[in-house]
């Protein structure tokens, strides 16, 4: 369908979702047509602000509308369910991170697809930036050296209303600081590196009353043989967030390149689709139209879901836990 316009909906059309709305109106090739959200009242606006048609049931809107690609923005946990029923639909799914909380929904999701000759996506648009395109690439050819360590900090702020009454904590729906909001630089830390082979972790609840962790320290070994950590918390404040790469000839953190010793301004490598989530949805557009993969596709974004939850598996047995046992884990449990 490469002369044709992608016809995309939004499910969860509020929120997050409105931002892929703007995104998609901005990207040639696609247009907004329709979008959910949980009432007539909520769904409104968004009606009015991209002429598209509302709805309050994703299996309404997958029904009605003859859509070729949708948005989930839904809670984390209700993504299998709908990405599952678009893809029986022959509907491309570009899923908000995570794909899903559980490693059995997720590869429902990429089993779904794969079946139905649909495309998957999944949205990590912190990949899609120059520094970190450039920081790959120098990965790839060696110009930090051996790669030794690498490590991530995300040091957030959630007051707590953010978890009353809501999905936010609960594990079912969503999980803690690691799968809601340190999944982001867990995607960045393997996918630079080419891999996390093993986690120790340590979780807590410490500053909120919530179901699931708001304190995660983690001790990492990368395929390649390097070592790091990951510390995450949503109770702290004026903290922020940081991805560092070292190895024996040279380093990167969050936009400083450094060559033995000395800080150098490298020419950027433009990611080919544009940065941040509109050119990541330009990307998943682009797969759509001309029959192939995404940048982050279903596989990729698995990544990041099943070390987070071998994280969870460490905290709980108290011992190191190899990213490949999760699944027997899982089926265990």
């Amino acid at each position: 369908m490469e002369t044709e316009t992608v016809r995309y909906g939004i499910v969860g059309a509020t929120g997050y979702g409105s931002n892929h709305a703007d995104a998609i109106d901005a990207v040639d090739g696609a247009e907004v047509v329709a979008g959910t959200a949980r009432s007539e009242e909520s769904i409104a606006p968004f009606e009015a602000t991209y002429g598209a048609t509302g709805y309050t049931d994703y299996e309404d809107l997958l029904e009605r509308e003859e859509l070729d690609a949708i948005s989930v923005c839904t809670p984390s946990g209700t993504h299998a369910e709908i990405a599952v029923a678009a893809a029986e639909a022959g509907v491309h799914v570009l899923s908000e991170k995570p794909l899903d909380v559980y490693l059995e929904r997720v590869d429902r999701m990429i089993e779904a697809a794969d079946r139905n000759d649909v495309r998957l996506g999944g949205i990590f648009q912190r990949r899609f930036a120059p520094e970190r395109w450039t920081a790959r690439q120098w990965v790839e050819e060696g110009r930090f050296g051996d790669l030794l360590l690498a490590d991530t900090a995300v040091k957030w702020h959630r007051p707590q209303r953010y978890y009353d009454d809501h999905w936010h904590g609960q594990r079912d729906l969503d999980g803690g600081v690691l799968m809601q909001q340190a999944i982001h630089f867990v995607d960045l830390l393997q996918w630079l590196t080419g891999g996390i082979e093993r986690v120790t972790a340590e979780t807590a609840t410490m500053a909120h009353e919530m179901e699931c962790e708001d304190v995660a320290v983690v001790s990492l070994r990368f395929e390649n043989g390097a070592r790091g950590t990951i510390a995450a918390t949503t109770g702290v404040r004026g903290g922020r967030e940081r991805v560092e790469l070292n190895g024996t000839e040279g380093s990167y953190n969050s936009g400083t390149f450094v060559l033995e010793d000395e800080e150098v301004d490298p020419e950027l490598v433009e990611p080919p689709c544009g940065t941040g989530l509109e050119g990541q949805i330009r990307d998943f557009v682009g797969a759509v139209r001309e029959d192939r993969d995404p940048i982050v596709s279903g596989r990729d974004a698995r990544d990041a879901v099943e070390v987070v939850l071998a994280a969870y598996a460490s905290a709980e047995l108290d011992r190191p836990v190899h990213v490949d046992e999760v699944r027997d884990l899982q089926e265990r449990t």
